[in-house]
């Protein structure tokens, strides 16, 4: 049997997050965590507050010699990224994730791993149970739905929270010391159509085994939206066959690149031969196009024979297939003060059916008045084709100007301990920091996290080297 996570170091960190993986907790269905979260309190003698968001507040006193130093909040969210392989049969509502320990990383059999935000958790959870640790007095803050728009954050009542020295364990990169972040918000563009039936082959088309990635961090890598691939296809098909579209679905994350899309269509008489000729023309050309970022990148047409179909009218099929190739997907600005993407969109789940469609496009910004640029661009765009536009769960992008004293000396300690630099930046994705500062007067907020990689998808890996070093700067962090 190779190394289990409990023979791992820090043990206490790796044994936590080891029954972090056995708790199903997918954004929306994080009760069982959040109940895990007070259990753990209450067997501890540690105050904990669960809300109706099913956010979790646990406090711990200051250990002796530490009473009168600031209070520090500490916050990381339980909610994950839940996605899984095609042939992978998982069901993220109850079963476990399957974690393996490969090398220096800890991994996952065939979906993501949740290291984003598991591991945050487990860090703290560490400090929280630990008995010898020195630290101030301390203010757990564990909240729900992060990954579907910070909707734990936003609810949550900071009106109990004393301290103003924040420490979010939610970034991906051990060298970066995160003081800023986007803001974003989810569009939903759809729109009722009129409905008819077709006579002819039926064929079931299918975009799969791309790359993915986080829509926010990944955005930059220029990798393939199995959506957007859909809609150059349709477009594509338009020209050269008669079809209509039945259904479409694609991609199951606002916040992930799209990596499966599939549709199935209804091609008239005597159609077939250009229509099928279109799709291996097409799949030749993407695997070209697409061939160091999407290198699995595929295409596939199956014949389902002939009969009639349900599908969309023509004139509302010409619209939603000119709202999947003009909505806006990837790279808007880059950021003038650095390499870092400033503003991006990502077309992150299509549904179509018969008799509706909605398209959700994901946008971010680290400027709120860029934020609202893309906002003003995709409802423009949905007023001009006279189709339903909303926006929702929007939060603000964490701005700042000014490096606190605090992030100096969290940077300057690091340089001591490790005896390497750590960046002081801003990312490009979105964090609770920026709702926990709008909400806090006055707030002093850092975001740290060890490395980990691939995020949002199943090559998700977090380094143990990595998450070791991070648990002993976190603990001479708690003494500045």
């Amino acid at each position: 049997m190779g190394e289990q996570l409990t023979d791992l170091k820090p043990q206490k960190v790796f044994e936590f997050f080891g029954e972090l993986t056995r708790i199903p907790r997918g954004s929306g269905n994080e009760r069982a965590v959040s109940d895990y979260l007070v259990e753990f309190a209450s067997k501890r003698g540690l105050l904990a507050y669960q809300d109706e968001f099913n956010n979790v507040t646990i406090l711990k006193p200051a250990t002796t010699g530490m009473e009168d130093a600031e209070t520090v909040i500490m916050q990381a969210h339980m909610d994950m990224v839940c996605v899984a392989d095609d042939d992978v049969k998982i069901d993220f509502a109850k079963d476990p994730i399957e974690a393996y320990v490969d090398g220096d990383y800890v991994r996952a059999k065939g979906t993501s791993l949740g290291a984003d935000d598991g591991i945050g958790i487990a860090l703290i959870l560490a400090v929280l149970d630990s008995e010898d640790i020195s630290h101030p007095m301390i203010e757990a803050v564990f909240t729900t739905d992060e990954e579907v728009g910070l909707g734990g954050a936003n609810g949550y009542d900071v009106s109990r929270l004393k301290g103003k020295r924040f420490i979010n364990i939610d970034s991906e990169e051990e060298n970066h010391l995160v003081i800023g972040c986007a803001g974003g918000i989810r569009c939903d563009v759809s729109s009722k159509c009129k409905n008819q039936k077709v006579e002819g082959n039926i064929y079931e088309i299918t975009i799969n085994s791309l790359t993915g990635g986080h829509s926010g961090t990944e955005i930059n890598k220029g990798s393939a939206n199995a959506n957007v691939l859909m809609g150059r296809l349709f477009d594509l098909l338009m020209k050269n066959a008669e079809f209509s579209i039945g259904t479409f679905s694609g991609g199951t994350k606002e916040n992930a690149i799209c990596t499966s899309a599939s549709a199935t269509v209804v091609v008239k008489k005597k159609q077939s031969k250009p229509f099928e000729k279109c799709i291996k023309s097409f799949a030749e050309s993407m695997k070209s196009e697409y061939r160091k970022t999407d290198p699995d990148l595929n295409v596939k047409c199956k014949d389902k024979g002939k009969g009639k179909l349900e599908v969309m009218s023509t004139k509302d099929m010409s619209k939603f297939v000119a709202l999947l190739n003009l909505l806006p997907n990837g790279v808007a600005k880059m950021s003038q003060i650095s390499e870092m993407v400033e503003t991006s969109s990502n077309i992150g789940i299509v549904t179509a059916k018969p008799k509706n469609y909605n398209i959700c496009v994901s946008l971010r910004s680290n400027k709120n008045d860029s934020l609202d640029w893309m906002i003003s661009r995709v409802e423009m765009l949905a007023n001009a084709y006279n189709v339903q536009f909303a926006g929702r769960c929007r939060y603000s992008a964490w701005e700042s100007d000014e490096v606190s004293d605090f992030a100096r000396s969290a940077q300057q300690l690091y340089r001591k301990m490790f005896d390497r630099d750590i960046d002081i930046i801003t990312i490009h994705a979105g964090l609770e920091c920026a709702v926990f500062s709008k909400k806090i007067k006055g707030l002093d907020a850092i975001s740290i996290g060890p490395d980990m990689w691939d995020v949002h998808t199943t090559g998700e890996k977090l380094s143990i080297s990595s998450t070791e070093r991070e648990w002993k700067y976190l603990l001479e962090l708690l003494k500045l």
